[in-house]
């Protein structure tokens, strides 16, 4: 029996269908309420949107504001900090340019101080000072040549008293033979030169029995001098103090003290008249070794030529005048003092130091000093560092054994 069909499933299929719209319906609502809300809100979010804006742009505005005002400010702070500034340092830049201009003005006096410092140490000798060593050398040249000429040549027409020249070279030790037959004119010139150095420094005592009269000024000054370098150098030992313008202070008084002696001293004397007139005269002591000078040599060697022997004897003023200045007071212009040495007998030659009349430098080793007639001149003579203005003049002999010296000594007798 075939089963009974059933209309079941299609009332089912419809009841579906219509739920099914029903649903849809619903769900489209639901969407559409959905969407107003969503409006809604989107209307409320954009509403809410441009109040932000709006309030964002009026709190932009008034930081804008804000800022400007601020900017204005700290612009206006700035210029007057700026202002200021300037105006401190341009009182800044005066009080500069014053402390420039004071230590300008104190660079100046520290300048001329230092030069003046420099001018109270310095004791060089200007080039055109007479003291310079190079005019100190020629001078003493000079001198020595006017000394010879004062002795002259002992020819033609002069006589020589050989006994008396042969008393005076045993007096200064000389072992060289004299005699008439071979009177050693060479050798007696020599003594003769060195008799006439000795004479002069010995006239020059006599001062002493006249000091402070007119005619032994310069004796006193010479004294006095001395006296005064011995105090400063007293002082400068025995007070405490670190400037060196006190030892350069005491150089220079000797320098110019002596330096006016060389150039003034033993010149011609003034008088004065009650009427203020005055007159000139030889100086007293020029005028009296002269003299005695002259007796002196004379009874050495006697000039027959009545002009030449008047000749002669008027060169003793100026020898006796510049052997003074030479050899007493321009010697203490230098620094330091230069020094006067007398070789004597029998040292061994030495051509470094002195002048005489051999044939070569390799002779010398055998010859010795007959007799020194004008002093070595120079200056630390006996340190490493001398310095030699002139070379002594000396009068060699060949060295001798002590037996041949005692022979010569008893032939002399």
């Amino acid at each position: 029996m075939r089963p009974r069909q059933s209309f079941r499933p299609r009332e089912e299929s419809s009841f579906q269908s219509q739920d099914a719209q029903n649903e849809l319906a619903s769900c489209k609502h639901e969407l559409e309420l959905q969407k107003e809300k969503m409006k809604q809100e989107l209307v409320k979010e954009r509403e809410e949107y441009e109040k932000t804006i709006e309030s964002l742009e009026q709190l932009n505005k008034k930081q804008e504001k804000h800022f400007h005002q601020l900017l204005q400010q700290t612009q206006e702070k700035h210029i007057k900090n700026l202002n200021n500034l300037q105006n401190k340092l341009n009182d800044k830049g005066n009080g500069l340019s014053e402390l420039e201009k004071e230590n300008a003005k104190l660079r100046e006096e520290a300048s001329k101080y230092q030069s003046a410092l420099g001018v109270a140490t310095n004791t060089r000798l200007d080039d055109d000072d007479q003291n310079h060593s190079v005019k100190f050398k020629r001078d003493i040249l000079q001198l020595q040549q006017s000394l010879e000429n004062y002795v002259t040549h002992l020819k033609p027409n002069i006589d020589i008293d050989i006994e008396k020249v042969r008393i005076l070279a045993q007096e200064y030790g000389c072992l060289n033979e004299i005699n008439v037959e071979n009177p050693n004119k060479p050798f007696i010139k020599a003594i003769l030169q060195r008799k006439v150095l000795d004479q002069v420094q010995f006239l020059s005592y006599i001062l002493s029995n006249y000091r402070g009269s007119d005619f032994s000024r310069e004796l006193d000054i010479d004294i006095k001098t001395k006296e005064l370098m011995r105090l400063i150098n007293s002082l400068s030992k025995h007070r405490d103090g670190t400037d060196k313008v006190i030892d350069a202070a005491a150089i220079k008084i000797r320098q110019e003290v002596y330096g006016i002696l060389g150039n003034r001293g033993y010149n011609d004397m003034i008088d004065f008249d009650v009427d203020g007139t005055s007159t000139t005269r030889r100086h007293c002591q020029i005028s009296y070794a002269s003299i005695e000078l002259n007796k002196m040599m004379n009874q050495y060697r006697k000039i027959n030529d009545v002009d030449k022997k008047k000749k002669v004897e008027a060169m003793a003023p100026k020898l006796v005048q510049d052997i003074y200045k030479l050899l007493w007071f321009r010697l203490s212009v230098q620094e330091p003092v230069a020094e006067l040495h007398f070789f004597r007998k029998d040292t061994k030659i030495d051509s470094n130091l002195m002048n005489g009349i051999w044939e070569d430098d390799g002779d010398v080793n055998q010859l010795s000093v007959a007799i020194c007639y004008f002093p070595l001149v120079g200056r630390d003579l006996e340190s490493s560092n001398r310095k030699v203005y002139t070379a002594a003049k000396v009068f060699p002999r060949a060295i001798i054994s002590s037996n041949e010296i005692n022979e010569e000594s008893e032939e002399s007798r």
